[in-house]
């Protein structure tokens, strides 16, 4: 009986609480009782002094207003709570309100901002998670797609209870889609599909993601995402969609390629694929044919892509619009990286009288193996890998291998009387490789390679591998030694690292910073933009041999360039370069009369030594009546903090001097030589002429003369020093005649 009266007593108190005449800070509701993952603190703006709650009166009364649809008046009562009440979890949820009220009337930065005093004021996760749906609902009607995907991929991570997620995942496909990142929403309407309830929902969105590949018209994009699609119909679309995307952008080979992945992998669309394959098949047997032997599959697909996608390209560009029956086209076969396959494929193709040339392969034990089925009456093979095979009449290695950087610049160095090297490689196959090459091109030029120094390919400290290539005695007295930028005195005039950028950099900061101030060589894997940003003035004045680079200047390379953009839309790298020069190379050797009444490839070994000399974007080739190949590589040295060409011997331009290897020297040094602007000053790295014919020796010790060395007296004769025009320091110089 009493349990009764206490709950009677206490609902009639309820009862009369609205219209009791109190005062809004007379009547307060209880704190909110806090637990569990609620009870985490938030850091609040301003000062604390009040732990005050918002009253509840004129909350209820908000409340009644928003419950009876009296927008305005609710906004009203709202809006005098958020800027009168204390700050509190209450707080947070009359800034929700007024957010929600904002978005009604359509003032959505104003509701941008209450949403965002909502997210900062609710400490409950599912207030806060319920102010980021709302910040999602106004970054829908503002049109900001990011944003939104934004707040859904948090609402999805959060598991709020409230969100939709076929919905979001819909959304965030929509934002991804409309960004070009076509794998990505995919994989969100996969995810979506999968996630709806509703068979109509998910048929809904199955009829988005077609309308999207169906619209796709980025090749690059359509095959990224048929290689990581997971569904075997979804795949099959993608290569359909990639296919007659080809044949609108002229792309033969490319188009049956694709058809016929879209074929095998079956679903509803492979009839129509296996047709489309049918008739391009036709067209390919009846016309001259290039065969692109490439990987196309597995982990090496990327290059082969790559390699024939600039072939189409040339092909394209060279014939334009004046195609017909007698143009040649290119024949896509996967090799999947296999020598066996690759050698069966070379076999079948070789033995076609409509085959004028193969493109390929791109590995070093395809190559092998292909060269072991090379004859007399091949056709002519253009060998794409870095590693060196039996080479043949006519089975060129168009590729840029190891020995040909290695003589390039080995040949460079002795130019500039450089010799006394130090060699840095790693311990693997990359690393022995250019090692090897190195050795061999010094041999040839008359360079000695004083000291050779490998280490582990997974070592970040350089310290013991420094040491060594220095030796104990000295690294120890320059450890000693307290003088930051003070160059440790060598027997040594340059270094040449026999690695990738991403450890070229960590190597050369590494000689800086324990004061080896030498300059610095190395072979192509330097060639990448990371190398300059992480390294920043570590690698300045290096030089090192490149196939392709876009700071080489050139129409050959600038009609590439442009040509390949306005068709694929992403920049060339080399290996789209090779497949470039390739495909041109053969069809120029192929418009050439000559061997007629015999199959197209002996044709083409009549033809192509009548070509003699091919300027490529990739080098310059000069071809042989005997079947070789003899190729001019450029090289490039860091300058200014960039990539630049080095003026080669015999083209017009300034003087190469030992100093336009490199002008590395310690940072705190300023130079008092003829040697205008370092990596750090004005002008190019290296020394300029003064209209007066230089010696044959080195035109000076150092790019700058290191601290302590003696200058030259002002009454000492000029000839008086064994460097010409200047004394020499006691210390073994940078740079050393050979």
């Amino acid at each position: 009986m009493t349990c009764r009266i206490r709950i009677l007593v206490a609902c009639f108190f309820a009862f009369l609480l609205p219209v009791l005449p109190v005062s809004a800070g007379a009547a307060e509701a209880p704190r909110p009782l806090l637990g569990g993952a609620d009870a985490i603190p938030v850091p609040r703006p301003g000062a604390r002094e009040s732990a005050r709650t918002a009253p509840i009166v004129p909350f209820l009364q908000a409340e009644g207003e928003y419950a009876a649809g009296k927008s305005d008046e609710a906004l009203s009562r709202f809006l005098d709570l958020a800027y009168s009440a204390p700050d509190d979890e209450r707080k947070g949820f009359i800034w929700w309100r007024v957010g929600e009220l904002l978005l009604v009337r359509g003032d959505l930065d104003k509701a941008l901002e209450a949403a965002d005093k909502a997210v900062l004021l609710s400490r409950a996760p599912y207030l806060s998670l319920s102010a980021v749906d709302l910040k999602l609902r106004i970054y829908q009607r503002m049109k900001w797609n990011n944003e939104a995907r934004q707040m859904a991929a948090y609402l999805l991570d959060r598991k709020f209870v409230g969100a939709d997620p076929p919905a979001l995942l819909a959304l965030m496909a929509r934002a991804d889609a409309g960004a070009g990142k076509l794998g990505s929403a995919l994989a969100l309407y996969r995810r979506a599909v999968s996630a709806a309830a509703d068979p109509q929902a998910s048929g809904r969105l199955s009829a988005e993601r077609e309308s999207l590949i169906d619209g796709a018209t980025d090749l690059s994009a359509l095959r990224g995402a048929a290689e990581g699609e997971e569904d075997p119909e979804v795949r099959g679309h993608l290569y359909l969609a990639m296919g007659n995307a080809a044949i609108r952008k002229g792309f033969l080979g490319m188009a049956a390629h694709a058809f016929e992945r879209s074929a095998r992998a079956g679903g509803k669309r492979s009839r129509e694929a296996a047709e489309h394959l049918f008739r391009a098949e036709k067209i390919i047997a009846a016309r001259p044919r290039i065969v692109g032997l490439v990987p196309l599959s597995e982990k090496l697909s990327d290059i082969g892509y790559a390699v024939l996608t600039g072939a189409e390209v040339a092909l394209g560009a060279f014939h334009g619009l004046k195609r017909n029956g007698a143009t040649p086209v290119i024949r896509w076969v996967d090799t999947a990286g296999q020598p066996e396959k690759a050698r069966k494929e070379f076999v079948a193709a070789a033995a076609d009288r409509m085959v004028l040339g193969i493109l390929g392969p791109v590995t070093g034990e395809e190559g092998r193996s292909v060269g072991a089925a090379f004859t007399q009456k091949s056709p002519p093979t253009l060998y794409l890998g870095q590693k060196p095979i039996l080479e043949k009449p006519f089975l060129y290695g168009f590729g840029l291998s190891p020995a040909q950087e290695a003589r390039v610049l080995l040949a460079h160095l002795a130019r500039a009387g450089v010799s006394d090297l130090l060699l840095f490689h790693p311990e693997n196959g990359y690393g022995k490789g250019f090692a090897a090459a190195a050795g061999a091109a010094a041999r040839e030029a008359g360079v000695r390679i004083a000291k050779t120094v490998s280490y582990s390919p997974e070592v970040q400290d350089f310290t013991e591998a420094i040491q060594r290539a220095v030796g104990n005695a000295t690294f120890q007295r320059q450890s000693r030694s307290k003088e930051k930028g003070k160059a440790m005195k060598l027997p040594l005039g340059g270094i040449i690292i026999a690695d990738r950028w991403d450890r070229v950099f960590l190597l050369a900061s590494q000689l800086r910073y324990y004061n080896v101030y030498l300059p610095l060589a190395g072979f192509s894997g330097w060639n990448d933009a990371e190398l300059l940003r992480k390294a920043v003035g570590s690698v300045s004045g290096a030089v090192f041999p490149v196939d392709y680079s876009e700071v080489i200047p050139g129409s050959q390379g600038d009609r590439f360039r442009k040509e390949f953009q306005e068709v694929v839309r992403v920049p060339p790298t080399r290996f789209e370069a090779m497949g470039y020069d390739g495909a041109l190379f053969l069809s120029e050797a192929f418009s050439l009369e000559g061997g007629s009444g015999r199959s197209l490839g002996e044709a083409m070994r009549e033809r192509i030594p009548r070509l003699k000399n091919y300027p490529g974007v990739t080098g310059t080739f000069q071809f042989t009546p005997a079947g070789d190949l003899r190729r001019k590589v450029p090289l490039l040295q860091v300058e200014l903090g960039t990539f630049g060409p080095l003026p080669t011997p015999g083209h017009p331009g300034p003087e190469i001097s030992p100093g336009k290897w490199g002008c590395r020297s310690p940072p705190t040094v300023r130079s008092r030589g003829r040697c205008r602007g370092s990596s750090r000053g004005r002008g190019s790295s290296g020394w300029r002429s003064r209209g007066r014919r230089r010696s044959k020796r080195p035109a000076c010790w150092s790019p700058r003369r290191p601290p302590g060395s003696a200058r030259r007296s002002p009454t000492s004769s000029p000839r008086s020093s064994p460097a010409g025009r200047r004394s020499s320091p006691p210390a073994p110089a940078p740079f050393s005649s050979s």
